[in-house]
């Protein structure tokens, strides 16, 4: 799974580097000058590896399918018609008379029915929000073209790190966040980061950022000497340095919102609840009140 993000020394790294020509991007992540020709060196990536982990985005822990429905069916009315339920089952396996032991076993079935159906409902729900992040890590690359040890090697993308020479063509998929330093009439699609439908123009110069905006409020789709994670080449060909990988690129940040994302009730909800806790005290009242009678008073 590689380093926590937290712990990952590029949270700490990371720079407006939109704003930082070639030269200074070079300088920033303490490579070599003649970094565009040769690339890392095999020592240099695997000790980059090691210290900033795979370029991978954090899984959210799997919830099983036992949590899910333990998670749908913990609700005090759904206690209510399991007891029900019981207590009907119960009726119809020990009456001798087969009106009352048609209608307990009716009521068995529909009852269970009631739960499934909306056990299997809330599942499919919970569902569509890890959709979501399959869908992100479906948009990945899976491998790159990189230039190490002055010779271009394809890799997989997840053994992409910072630092590395990335080389892009026509209908790549871009396997990590990159500074752009050579383009030829390149152009990418970035509608998953910025809904802009027509592909953007690449340049390889360092942005100033307009008056009054930091470096940090520039739009993405206005950095145009960077390429981001997981979005298309539509033209031209191009070169670029690693400055992020996993997490900490563009849609690794956005993952990483989509898998903190906490379910909050709404206050439907919780009024719902709170008539469930209402209704589950007056059937038990009544339930003691029935019983207390029968028992005392009928002969």
């Amino acid at each position: 799974m590689g380093t926590h993000p937290s712990e990952n020394p590029q949270a700490s790294e990371q720079a407006p580097w939109h704003t930082l020509s070639i030269e200074e991007s070079i300088a920033k992540m303490g490579l070599k000058s003649d970094l565009q020709k040769q690339g890392l060196s095999v020592d240099e990536a695997a000790s980059r590896q090691s210290k900033y982990g795979p370029n991978k985005m954090t899984e959210k822990e799997k919830v099983t399918i036992w949590q899910r429905i333990w998670h749908q069916i913990n609700n005090v009315l759904v206690y209510v018609l399991i007891t029900v339920a019981v207590v009907s089952l119960v009726q119809a396996v020990t009456t001798d008379n087969s009106n009352t032991r048609f209608t307990a076993w009716f009521q068995v079935a529909l009852i269970v029915s009631v739960i499934t159906l909306n056990t299997w409902i809330g599942i499919y729900q919970e569902g569509n929000a890890e959709k979501a992040a399959d869908a992100l890590k479906n948009m990945l690359s899976t491998d790159a073209r990189v230039i190490r040890g002055g010779k271009e090697i394809m890799i997989p993308a997840g053994d992409i790190v910072p630092g590395d020479i990335c080389l892009l063509g026509l209908g790549d998929k871009i396997p990590a966040d990159l500074r752009l330093c050579s383009v030829s009439n390149m152009a990418t699609g970035e509608a998953a980061l910025t809904g802009e439908s027509v592909p953007i123009d690449k340049v390889t110069e360092a942005l100033s950022p307009p008056d009054g905006l930091d470096p940090e409020q520039v739009p993405l789709g206005d950095r145009k000497n960077m390429a981001y994670s997981a979005t298309l080449v539509a033209q031209g060909s191009g070169m670029g340095i690693a400055i992020a990988t996993g997490d900490f690129t563009q849609i690794g940040t956005i993952n990483r919102l989509v898998n903190n994302t906490e379910t909050i009730k709404t206050d439907v909800l919780k009024q719902i609840d709170q008539v469930s806790k209402y209704l589950f005290v007056c059937i038990c009242t009544m339930c003691t009140a029935t019983f207390l009678t029968a028992f005392f008073y009928t002969d």
